[in-house]
C-alpha cells in the first residue's frame, strides 16, 4: 500500500514537474514571439503614420512598451493554461490510481470474505463437535448421579423397611428358615 502511494505521488510529481517545465518553455517562447511581433507592428505603424523610414525615438519607446505589455500578458495567459493542464492531468492520474486501488481492495475484500466464511464453517463444526462431547459428558455425569441417588434411595428404603414391624418378620422368617432346617 505504501509503495503504491509512493508511486502515485512520484508519478504525480513527475507530471507536475513536466507540466511546469513545459509551462516555462511555453511562457518564454510565447512572450518573446508576441513581444517581437508587437514591436515590429508598432514600428511599421509608426513609420507609416509619421512618414519617416527610420521611426522616431517616441515610436521606439512606444514599441518597447507595447512589446513588454503584450508579451507579458500572453506569457501569463499561457502559464496559467499550462499550470491548469498539469493540475488536470495530476487529478486524472490520482483518479485512475484510486480506481485501481478500489478494484484491488474489492478483490482483497472478497478473498477475505471467502476466508472468513470458511473459518466460520470450520468453527461451527468444531463447536457442534465440542457441544456433543460436552453433552455426552453431562449425560454421563447425570446418569451416574441418578444411579447413585437410586442406589442410596434403595439403601434408605431397605433401612427403613427393616424397622417396620411387618416387613421385619417377613425378612427374619425368610432369613431364619434356612437356619432352622440345618
Amino acid at each position: 500500500m505504501e509503495r503504491r502511494l509512493a508511486k502515485l505521488l512520484g508519478n504525480t510529481a513527475k507530471h507536475m514537474l513536466t507540466g511546469l517545465q513545459r509551462a516555462f518553455r511555453a511562457v518564454a517562447l510565447t512572450g518573446l514571439i508576441v513581444a517581437i511581433v508587437v514591436a515590429g507592428v508598432t514600428e511599421v505603424v509608426g513609420a507609416v503614420l509619421t512618414g519617416q523610414i527610420p521611426p522616431s525615438g517616441p515610436t521606439h519607446l512606444a514599441a518597447a512598451a507595447l512589446a513588454i505589455a503584450f508579451g507579458y500578458a500572453a506569457a501569463i495567459t499561457v502559464a496559467i493554461e499550462e499550470i491548469l493542464r498539469a493540475i488536470i492531468k495530476a487529478v486524472e492520474l490520482i483518479i485512475e490510481e484510486a480506481e485501481k486501488l478500489e478494484k484491488k481492495a474489492a478483490e482483497e475484500l472478497a478473498a477475505l470474505a471467502r476466508g472468513a466464511e470458511q473459518e466460520a464453517v470450520r468453527f461451527g463444526h468444531s463447536a457442534i463437535t465440542d457441544a456433543g462431547a460436552v453433552g455426552r459428558g453431562v449425560a454421563g455425569v447425570i446418569g451416574g448421579v441418578t444411579g447413585g441417588i437410586g442406589h442410596e434411595v434403595h439403601s434408605v428404603e431397605q433401612g427403613v423397611a427393616a424397622h417396620l414391624p411387618g416387613h421385619h418378620n417377613a425378612q427374619t422368617s425368610a432369613d431364619s428358615a434356612p437356619a432352622e432346617r440345618r
